[in-house]
Order: structure tokens, then sequence, then C-alpha cells
């Protein structure tokens, strides 16, 4: 037996079945691995490996993985790669599971959304010690804020974001002109209170664009800097924030806006019901993101004039990621894969395709997306003025605090 894996299997004798490795059945020493020689690596590995099972959380991006990015793959490592789409919870409590038991995990990259299970996916040691961050050749295009510390969350490089979305206001044009549209989060109330039932919020506890939503309302609504500077904060744990959120004066304003605004509109159940009710002109505006959005109107479940906007001082920009298990079957083409899919290529096409915002540094929205899908995108000058950085961990702690101080009350 070769040292490298007399190695690898010494250590898991030793440590026991559940230890944290690198990658536990890699044919290569990660600690080896550079970006210099990542490919040629990795590229012959791939291919003796044969297949890669990708979970997709996301069921709008189920063709932009099949269309824009697994027939490159297949074709440039000859890696044949198979999509399943799976629920979160579900796949992160399986992944959970699999590893405890010391086996094999059932997929080798995972589209895992927003970094929120990090720690849980970390201390049950689903996530390997390796920094995809500092080791992938694509990632040094793309900045710390997506790689690192993602969206209130230290990730150590493990789950860097392949996919910025935005929380929006999406609006059937043909019904409200640009020029009648509300600007700011107290104009929207006065909009609201002017046209009932004509406004749809997602609830905070249902969907991404409603907790979005509620997080920049905060950081509007609540002008003293102490409050917005734990607002922002990325270093307090969740329960600290949770304890914060339930009991901070400066958010009182936030609570009763939240209250008017939603006993004069709609509280859907989520993203999809409430472009639903967009699509049937039971509403005007609702909030959204912005990447459905285009989904719902190339489907044509939504008018062609369809509109975004956000709001001023900001609307809550996000994303999602790709991790690699711990356990994974394939890991060579793993990385590969990961590593493509932070290519130029690839996320130039699925900006121009599907609306879906690239992290990387040197691609710009405005060279990148036709006109017909531009025009439903939110405008290039509001971007970025009004992209507000999420910070999920905070976002939950208000979720938590707006069912306490919002719900009983409709």
């Amino acid at each position: 037996m070769p040292r490298l894996l007399l190695t690898a299997a010494l250590l898991t004798t030793c440590l026991g079945a559940t230890a944290q490795v690198p990658l536990r059945f890699a044919k290569f020493d990660p600690a080896q691995l550079t970006p210099q020689n990542f490919e040629q690596t990795l590229a012959p590995l791939a291919r003796k490996e044969g297949k890669l099972v990708l979970y997709n959380t996301a069921g709008n991006f189920d063709t932009v993985w099949k269309q824009g990015l697994v027939p490159a793959f297949e074709a440039r490592y000859g890696v044949r790669v198979v999509v399943r789409n799976v629920r979160p919870s579900n796949a992160n409590q399986q992944l959970m599971a699999v590893h405890k038991a010391g086996v094999p995990a059932p997929v080798d990259v995972y589209f895992a959304g927003a970094p929120d299970a990090y720690d849980s996916l970390q201390r049950a040691g689903v996530l390997p010690s390796l920094s995809l961050a500092d080791l992938l050749p694509n990632l040094a295009a793309v900045p710390d804020a997506y790689k690192r510390v993602v969206f209130g969350i230290d990730t150590q490089g493990r789950w860097p974001i392949v996919h910025r979305n935005q929380t929006t206001l999406a609006y059937d044009s043909a019904a409200l002109p640009a020029a009648q549209l509300p600007q700011t989060f107290d104009s929207l109330l006065a909009w609201a209170q002017r046209h009932p039932r004509q406004l749809a919020i997602t609830s905070p506890t249902k969907g991404g664009s409603g907790s979005g939503f509620l997080y920049a309302a905060a950081l509007a609504l609540s002008p003293d800097p102490a409050c917005q500077a734990q607002l922002r904060n990325t270093r307090s744990s969740e329960a600290e924030a949770t304890r914060w959120a339930a009991q901070a004066p400066c958010l009182q304003p936030l609570w009763v806006y939240m209250t008017r605004l939603l006993q004069v509109s709609e509280l859907t159940n989520g993203n999809a019901d409430t472009l639903n009710l967009l699509n049937n002109r039971q509403i005007v505006i609702g909030t959204s993101w912005e990447d459905l959005v285009q989904t719902f109107v190339q489907a044509h479940q939504l008018p062609p004039g369809t509109r975004q906007t956000l709001l001023a001082p900001g609307l809550v920009g996000s994303g999602d990621g790709l991790i690699v298990p711990a356990n994974a079957r394939s890991p060579a083409a793993a990385l590969l894969f990961i590593n493509l899919a932070f290519g130029r290529e690839f996320q130039l096409w699925k900006l121009a395709h599907h609306a879906s915002r690239s992290v990387r540094s040197d691609i710009d929205p405005a060279q990148a997306v036709p006109p017909h899908n531009a025009q439903t995108m939110v405008p290039a000058e509001q971007m970025r003025a009004g992209s507000v950085v999420a910070n999920w961990p905070m976002t939950r702690a208000l979720v938590k605090a707006f069912e306490e101080q919002v719900l009983p009350k409709l």
C-alpha cells in the first residue's frame, strides 16, 4: 500500500470511524494540493472515479446545472454527473448520519444554499478541514465576502458562494408605472394603505425573501448607531442575537411598521406563492428573489411586463454555496466540478440566462445580460446603491422576535 494511503488508513483506525480528516477517500494528499498543481493532480484521478453526484437544493437551478455546467464538465473530464434535487433539511440530516456511521457519502458536491447549516455540519464532521477558498484556482477572482466570512458566518473558506441573489420587490408594470413605484419603506407602507391587499410579503417564517425584507427593514427603521452596529454584528452567537432581538428597545419601530404593513397586505407562505398571486393579478407588488422572478417569466408564469425594484436604503443580497463532504466517494471530481462552477464561462452563462449574479469581481452584469433578460432584473444603479449584505444569524433572531411581536397582532 502506498505510504499516503497507509497513513490515511492508520489515522482512520486510530481515531475512529468518524474521525475528521480532510477527504477520507481521496487518492491524493490534500496537504500537497495547490492552485498550481490542482488540475494536473486531480484530472487523472477524477477520470478513474468516473461518476459524480450533485445534490441541488434550489428547484429553479436544476436546468442551470444540467444545461450550463454538467455538459461542459463531462466533456472536459470524462466524468458522468448525476443531479438529484433534495430538500436541504433532509440532505443535512442524511449527511450527518452517514458521516457518523463512517460510510461514504451519497453525494460528492452539495449545492447547499446559504451557510445557515455551517455550524451543525461542521460540528458533525461533514465538512472537510480544507479551505476551498485557498485551494481552488478560480476562487482567486472571488472577494473574501463570498468565500470566507459569508453573510455573517465564518466558513473558514469551506462554503464558497457560487450564486449571488437579491431580495426584490417584483411588480406588474402594466398596473403600476415605474414613476409611481414606492421608493422607501415608508412610501411602501403608504402605498399599501392606499391599495389594501395589493402588496404581498412572503412570511419571514416561510421564505428567504420575507426574512431578507425583515432584516432590511430593521436596518432602515432603526437609525440608532448602536442598534445598527448590533444588526450588522457578525461576531455574536445566534443565542446572543436572539436574546438581543427579543428585547431591544430600538427595534420597536420595526415591529410597529411590520404590524401596520401586514395588516393591509397579503402574508404568503412562500416565495412561489407570492409570485403566483402576481401572475393571477391578485396583487400588484410582492417580495421575491431576483432569479426566481426571472425563472417564472421565462416559464411564462409571470406577465412579460413584470419588473423588479429595490427600496432605499436597500434590500438584502444573499447567495448559495457549494460544499464537498469529507467522505465524498469522488473527491477529485468534486473539487474539479466546484472549481469549474466558479469559472468565468459558467458564471457568465448563468447570469445571462437565469439572472444568477456572479460572485466574480471581473464580471459586469451590464455587459453580460442580454436586453430581454436585463429588463426583468433590478436596474444596475439600484443594485450598486441598494444591495445590503445579508447577516443570516441576526436575521433568524429577528424572525423569532417577529413571531412574538407581530404575528399575534394580525
